[in-house]
């Protein structure tokens, strides 16, 4: 078995925490430890106290500073609240953690997928929003939906009734469509 010397262990385990705990990172800068024996060194580093005193957090894994996640939630919230592209231009966090934080910094404003709507509730609110007895806004604030949801609902439904009467029509004739020459 290979001994390493206390710098090289506090060099790995500094550089462990550098880069967000990545072992990968690690082994292929340094060439050394494995992955198992650096999650080892950096346990009894953190249990000793760490060497320098300096803290990464309240001992919990905490990584990201106030002013971090308030920057995250902003940058959430003027981007069109897409998780996705917050973490792809921060670079951090995780969708589950900027959710949570969205919820304790700004509570109300994440938005939140809905079940997809069945299709008679859908065929129900079109009728309501063809009849004119209520405006497509109103039918969507009700299932949770824009109201250009509902109108493309209605577009599909009456694009999907004209295709239906051509079909019928086709068969009231015979059943097959005449070609030129038959004309």
């Amino acid at each position: 078995m290979v001994k390493y010397t206390r710098e090289q262990r506090l060099r790995a385990v500094r550089l462990y925490e550098q880069y967000d705990r990545s072992a990968a990172s690690v082994i292929n800068e340094l060439g050394y430890p494995s992955r198992q024996m650096l999650v080892r060194w950096h346990r009894a580093w953190v249990e000793a106290g760490r060497d320098d005193g300096g803290s990464l957090g309240d001992g919990r894994g905490e990584r990201y500073t106030p002013g971090q996640k308030r920057a995250a939630v902003d940058h959430y919230l003027r981007h069109g609240r897409c998780a996705a592209r917050t973490i792809r231009a921060l670079g951090y966090p995780c969708k589950a953690l900027l959710a949570r934080w969205v919820d304790e910094l700004e509570p109300g404003q994440r938005r939140i997928r809905r079940a997809p709507v069945d299709a008679r509730t859908r065929r129900k609110a079109v009728v309501e929003y063809a009849s004119g007895s209520r405006t497509s806004r109103q039918v969507g604030e009700e299932l949770g939906v824009s109201a250009d949801v509902v109108r493309n609902w209605k577009h599909k439904m009456l694009a999907g009734d004209d295709k239906e009467r051509a079909m019928g029509d086709d068969a009231d004739k015979g059943g097959t469509p005449k070609s030129r020459e038959d004309r």
